[in-house]
């Protein structure tokens, strides 16, 4: 019965994105200054310009059509206003429906309706936003601070707060797997850099069919299937990519030996940091049936040598100057640096994410 009810449910959020098109229609009451409203889709970190409309005695509208529901935000510019007030704006979720903004002087604070997508965001908000804010006051509080008990203490809690955050996300998708915001949710805060897909698969398959279908979640499935590229006990992708010379690597050219295939790049500056603990490891296992191959997540062929050089890395390297669409990365799901793989002889990968001194006793008990 349970499964009927909410196979039904899940229809509505999707409902909106088979409609003719959104209509968004906004009133400022307590604006009575000339202004203009943009609209703008969010894709990443960067701002897609949509639409702009004048403000008419507080009163907005626009309209259009979304392929599917997707991050957006409306600023208020206000003419001659102060830095305060062309700070002004309101994140949502753009969707194929009728919605409302209501609000006095600043959309700000404006309160959405018409929408079922960013009535759940505001529900998954309001779990997660004091527990953020907590975080963002202790980091404003010991910054620059000596790394002391107190300091101790304070990114302790840090670790508590981060992962109750997590711990409320994963509770938030697994109450709404027939919302299109439990699906959002799970693809961008479940399917984290290090997500264990063995784990995220069987509660993929318990979102209703028609989310499964949808665009959002055909890209959810694949990421599903690309991140088992990199889960141990799996025979390893073979890649080839030219290294730092010019002339093509191919991993299985490899075979036979143990590989550490680590992802950085010259702009990352944990990798930076982890690379003489690598180096420690490379020297100490030299000649041991044991190789690094470093691919670099660089666009600039000058910075990424220059690294090479200044942090004196004597091991294979490979790049293909595409930043994060470097093909290998994209090819094992890699979203996050530093990370790193560790194959077997027989090309399997047997562990992954080794650094420090995990690495070194990892490959001590291996390597003899």
């Amino acid at each position: 019965m349970r499964k009927i009810i909410l196979a039904l449910v899940g229809l509505l959020p999707l409902a909106g994105m088979a409609q003719s098109g959104y209509t968004i229609s906004g009133k400022l009451s307590g604006l009575n200054v000339p202004a203009m409203a943009y609209l703008a889709t969010v894709q990443g970190s960067a701002y897609k310009d949509k639409d702009s409309v004048e403000v008419k005695d507080g009163a907005f509208r626009f309209t259009g059509m979304v392929a599917e529901p997707e991050p957006a935000l409306i600023a208020i510019r206000q003419s001659g206003g102060t830095p305060a007030t062309q700070n002004d704006q309101l994140s949502f979720f753009l969707e194929n429906t009728n919605i409302s903004i209501t609000g006095n002087d600043s959309i700000k604070n404006a309160i959405i309706s018409g929408s079922v997508i960013n009535k759940d965001k505001r529900e998954l908000e309001a779990s997660i936003m004091p527990l953020i804010q907590t975080i963002s006051k202790l980091n404003h509080a010991f910054r620059g601070k000596p790394k002391d008990e107190a300091f101790k203490k304070a990114s302790d809690s840090v670790s508590r707060l981060v992962a109750e955050i997590k711990d409320n996300q994963l509770k938030f998708v697994e109450s709404h797997l027939n919302s299109f915001m439990g699906l959002y949710t799970f693809n961008i805060n479940i399917l984290d850099a290090h997500f264990d897909p063995a784990t995220a698969a069987p509660l993929f398959h318990q979102f209703s069919p028609a989310l499964q279908s949808s665009p959002l979640g055909k890209r959810t499935l694949e990421k599903i299937e690309i991140a088992k590229r990199r889960q141990t006990g799996i025979k390893a992708t073979d890649f080839t990519q030219l290294d730092i010379n010019g002339k093509p690597f191919k991993l299985s050219s490899l075979k036979g030996k143990y590989i550490l295939v680590d992802f950085w790049a010259s702009w990352c500056a944990p990798c930076r940091a982890e690379n003489p603990n690598l180096l420690k490891a490379y020297q100490q296992m030299k000649g041991k049936n044991f190789e690094v191959v470093g691919v670099s997540l660089d666009q600039d062929q000058k910075s990424w040598e220059y690294a090479v050089k200044t942090d004196q890395l004597p091991w294979i390297h490979v790049c293909d100057l595409k930043g994060w669409k470097n093909e290998v990365a994209e090819m094992y799901g890699i979203t996050a640096v530093p990370q790193n793989l560790l194959i077997d002889p027989e090309g399997v990968i047997i562990a992954k994410n080794l650094h420090g001194e995990d690495l070194i006793t990892k490959l001590s008990a291996l390597i003899k």
